[in-house]
């Protein structure tokens, strides 16, 4: 995917996902028990904010807090970003938690956040859409490529004891995670694994961030399985 393939789902996604959060302020969502839609809407604020942050101050050594300005909305978070994200050169240094250190990753990473989110608000409210069909075997790319293996704390080191293989319905996209006493091996590739998972994209990577089952098959012992669904932060 390109730039204006994040910025448009971005664009959409976040909309949408303003929408449902404002249309149920008092819902409950399910992947965050103490939060309602109203948390959740000015968690992801935030996080655009955050995000914005990273591509303006363009050090890619040191975190920066977000700026916040008096009278902030939702939609002007997400309006800054998306013209920041369109003008800004995807080579240049932003801190995040990945290898990649460049303003690429945060346009990559707030398209994915913002289609899971979207799909939390609505869930919350009762009408969950899948994540796109031409985001989705992204969003499952960007978790076994980047979040499954980085995170905030750093390079991840302790995976389940067990293979998996995540088989997408909707696309070519099947991908083997093999723990190691070196890492985590992924690859590309049709192969027998511990574990299976059978799925459109979407649910696959929804279950990768912890959202559930849903329409999946599973194959293989569940604790295993459920290892795997609780990796990513």
């Amino acid at each position: 995917m390109d730039r204006s393939d994040y910025l448009t789902h971005l664009e959409a996604d976040g909309r949408a996902f303003i929408e449902a959060c404002q249309a149920a302020p008092t819902a409950p969502v399910a992947a965050c028990p103490e939060w309602t839609n109203t948390e959740l809407l000015s968690h992801l604020a935030m996080v655009w904010r955050f995000a914005l942050a990273q591509v303006t101050v363009a050090d890619a050594a040191n975190p920066t807090g977000p700026n916040i300005p008096e009278g902030d909305t939702p939609a002007a978070a997400l309006a800054d970003v998306l013209a920041a994200f369109a003008e800004v050169d995807l080579e240049a240094p932003a801190w995040n938690w990945s290898p990649d250190l460049t303003a690429a990753f945060w346009v990559r990473r707030m398209a994915h956040e913002t289609a899971v989110h979207r799909w939390d608000a609505e869930q919350a409210a009762g009408s969950p859409q899948p994540i796109g069909s031409a985001l989705a075997p992204d969003t499952l790319a960007e978790i076994v490529e980047v979040m499954v293996q980085f995170n905030r704390k750093g390079k991840v080191e302790d995976f389940p004891a067990g293979s998996l293989h995540l088989h997408g319905t909707d696309a070519e996209a099947e991908w083997l995670l093999v723990p190691g006493p070196e890492g985590l091996t992924v690859t590309q590739e049709h192969a027998k694994a511990d574990v299976a998972v059978r799925g459109t994209t979407s649910d696959l990577a929804l279950w990768l961030w912890g959202r559930g089952q849903g329409d999946l098959t599973c194959f293989g012992d569940q604790d295993l399985l459920d290892a795997w669904a609780s990796v990513t932060p």
